[in-house]
């Protein structure tokens, strides 16, 4: 079979592809991937035949409509490839992606198509989501990362959840054993560093306590670098961006994981993050955001501290105590039965990616 992957957005923003590609027999199977670069650069991936590139040159201070029409380039481009090239399925990355090519999967791939939905894309509009739901209704199965999701899609029986976990990362990765009783307690923040005044609160709450290092790992550290430079804040480190490859070496750095988003937009309240997965397999407590999904998962195996992130005084006492009592035997069985239902799940989509591809 000849697949394209589809994606407007570069491939190092398809989380875990790896989901897919580690399914599919190469051996069987071609697969193309079609995408758009905005940051001018090369990036190639295990298992793919043809790389086609679009260049995208946008400007992050740009408004929505301003970028997507620059997006939309993209579809005469793709569309093109996908009418020469002749490909028999088409794995579609993103809401975006789908409603750029909603015409051409609904008359030239029904049910030939998995959608792979990552975020939330305005459904709550509802011309959104009427187009939605025809996209998803042609697909042959749509996957979504988070089961908050379901918050604002439209009712389909075609949705599968992928819990995103990267087993290769993971297994690279120190689990804690026990839970550190020496101090201080590396609170790490690992990926593209966002919320930075959310972040800058933080590192003003626990500015120079000797109980806590602040580690950022990750793109976009600068002006946090700055902010801790102004604010005389000893307690914190830095390290930008770095090679997918190495997470695994400073995942083994953190003590408690640091996950605190906004709560006040339905896309931060609805998803999962990867942080979460390493959180539940590394057994690293986590810190997150009240009133999300997140919290709410990360409750359920015992390793998940909430706090509001507009309220977050006293925050340093409270979570020390927090840490000081987790009871390792309590949060192992319930870790046990959560892993257990991620791997099920995960494991059930994998064989439909071998009944689609490999049979």
């Amino acid at each position: 079979m000849k697949i394209a992957i589809l994606g407007a957005t570069n491939i190092k923003h398809m989380s875990l592809l790896s989901h897919y590609l580690d399914n599919i027999n190469l051996s069987k199977n071609t697969i193309d991937i079609i995408y758009t670069d905005k940051y001018g650069i090369d990036e190639k991936i295990e298992g793919i035949n043809e790389y086609y590139k679009y260049r995208v040159n946008i400007h992050s201070d740009w408004s929505f409509i301003k970028k997507a029409k620059k997006y939309y380039g993209f579809k005469p481009y793709a569309s093109k490839l996908l009418k020469n090239n002749n490909y028999d399925f088409v794995i579609v990355w993103g809401s975006y992606t789908a409603h750029l090519f909603k015409n051409i999967l609904k008359k030239n791939y029904p049910n030939k198509y998995i959608l792979n939905v990552r975020d939330y894309f305005y459904e709550n509009n509802k011309l959104i989501k009427h187009r939605m739901k025809k996209i998803v209704e042609k697909s042959l199965i749509t996957t979504l990362s988070s089961e908050g999701f379901m918050k604002f899609l439209p009712h389909s029986n075609k949705y599968q959840v992928i819990y995103s976990y990267n087993s290769k990362i993971i297994d690279k990765a120190q689990e804690t054993v026990d839970y550190k009783k020496t101090y201080p307690l590396n609170l790490g923040f690992i990926g593209n560093v966002r919320f930075n005044e959310i972040n800058k609160k933080l590192m003003s709450e626990l500015a120079n306590d000797e109980r806590f290092v602040l580690q950022y790992f990750g793109t976009g550290v600068k002006d946090l670098i700055k902010y801790a430079d102004d604010n005389d804040i000893k307690n914190v480190s830095f390290t930008d961006g770095f090679a997918v490859a190495n997470t695994y070496k400073f995942l083994d750095k953190i003590d408690i994981l640091n996950n605190l988003f906004g709560n006040n937009e339905i896309a931060l309240e609805t998803a999962l993050s990867i942080r979460m997965y390493y959180s539940l397999f590394l057994n690293k407590p986590i810190l997150t955001t009240k009133d999300t999904f997140t919290a709410e998962e990360t409750n359920k195996f015992g390793l998940g501290f909430a706090t509001d992130p507009n309220n977050i005084a006293n925050l340093g006492d409270k979570l020390f105590y927090w840490f000081e009592n987790l009871n390792k035997d309590e949060v192992n069985s319930e870790r046990a039965k959560y892993m257990k239902k991620v791997i099920n799940n995960n494991s059930k989509f994998y064989n439909k990616l071998e009944s689609i591809f490999n049979e």
